[in-house]
């Protein structure tokens, strides 16, 4: 993985370290059959690019990716409403309460 961070010019040290705090959420991926997280794509100013890091269970970084600073990772395949949302909004407090 860092082999392909430093060829795409990365800031390995920032992009590296997971900080939710900070970093601006783009999407999150669930499963459709579970409405369980699976992965999720944030939005990282470093080193005066835009990246979107990817991560996956278990704070595993995935990829990260030179964004334009005007992408926002909106497309007809991303769910912001309706029964599927509901679902997944409804397991997520459910996981949210157990943890």
């Amino acid at each position: 993985m860092t082999d392909r961070l430093e060829q795409r010019g990365a800031p390995l040290d920032t992009l590296t370290r997971f900080e939710p705090e900070s970093w601006e959420l783009v999407s999150a991926e669930v499963r459709t059959d579970t409405g369980k997280w699976v992965k999720s794509t944030w939005r990282v100013r470093a080193d005066e690019r835009f990246w979107w890091v990817v991560v996956g269970l278990g704070n595993a970084l995935v990829t990260v990716i030179d964004v334009d600073p005007r992408r926002r990772g909106m497309g007809e395949g991303i769910v912001t409403g309706g029964p599927l949302y509901a679902r997944v909004d409804a397991v997520n407090a459910e996981l949210m309460r157990t943890a």
